[in-house]
């Protein structure tokens, strides 16, 4: 009989961890800033960051539409998931470099950056085992046709008919909104740091 794992403790607390995280991470965004801040040069990186952020946002609500509810229960290959075999980890990865990126502090984007992958590549790893567990060759087919996790470019032909779950939807409007609060945030500070209320440490990138 197939042994069937269920979640890792790195799967489980997951969600536990970033909020651990998140007070650390919002000091040094705040007491932070690089060298050129509001010059040419770093308000186009803000702009780039605004708009890894709105794609981040649209990625995980489309991701969403085709696995929320859903997770464990079929194994998804199509939308996003015919692209990426982990799409909604990519966009969040997205996301996150593009608030450190409207904030014009790269050092902070490189650090943030490198965490996600490093801890990510452990929970999509025992993913991948838990997923094998369930859906046996048709995973290792899927494995062998999507990459693991930055996504393809060649989007395949087909019409796809999607059966929304609504209360995940919803759910997912909240953890998206985050991203948005961290935009608006974002600007307050540098609002207060323009009016001399507060100044962080200089960065030199």
């Amino acid at each position: 009989m197939k042994q069937i794992h269920g979640r890792s403790p790195v799967e489980k607390k997951r969600t536990f961890i970033t909020w651990m995280l998140a007070p650390a991470w919002l000091a040094l965004l705040v007491a932070t800033q690089p060298e050129g801040f509001e010059t040419l040069g770093y308000s186009l990186i803000e702009f780039l960051g605004f708009f890894l952020v709105f794609g981040a946002v649209l990625g995980r609500l489309w991701c969403t539409l085709y696995i929320g509810g859903r997770k464990d229960a079929e194994l998804c290959q199509r939308g996003p998931y015919s692209l990426s075999r982990n799409p909604l980890y990519f966009f969040s990865f997205l996301g996150l470099v593009g608030v450190c990126l409207a904030a014009q502090n790269i050092l902070l984007m490189i650090i943030s950056a490198s965490a996600f992958i490093l801890y990510y590549r452990s929970v999509i790893l025992n993913e991948e085992r838990r997923l094998l567990s369930l859906f046996g060759a048709d995973y290792v087919l899927y494995m062998a046709r999507v990459p693991r996790f930055f996504p393809r470019l060649d989007y395949p032909d087909g019409e796809d008919t999607v059966i929304v779950n609504a209360s995940a939807f919803i759910r997912s409007l909240r953890d998206v909104a985050w991203f948005l609060v961290a935009i608006v945030g974002i600007e307050v500070i540098e609002e207060l740091r323009q009016a001399a209320v507060i100044s962080g440490w200089q960065l030199p990138l």
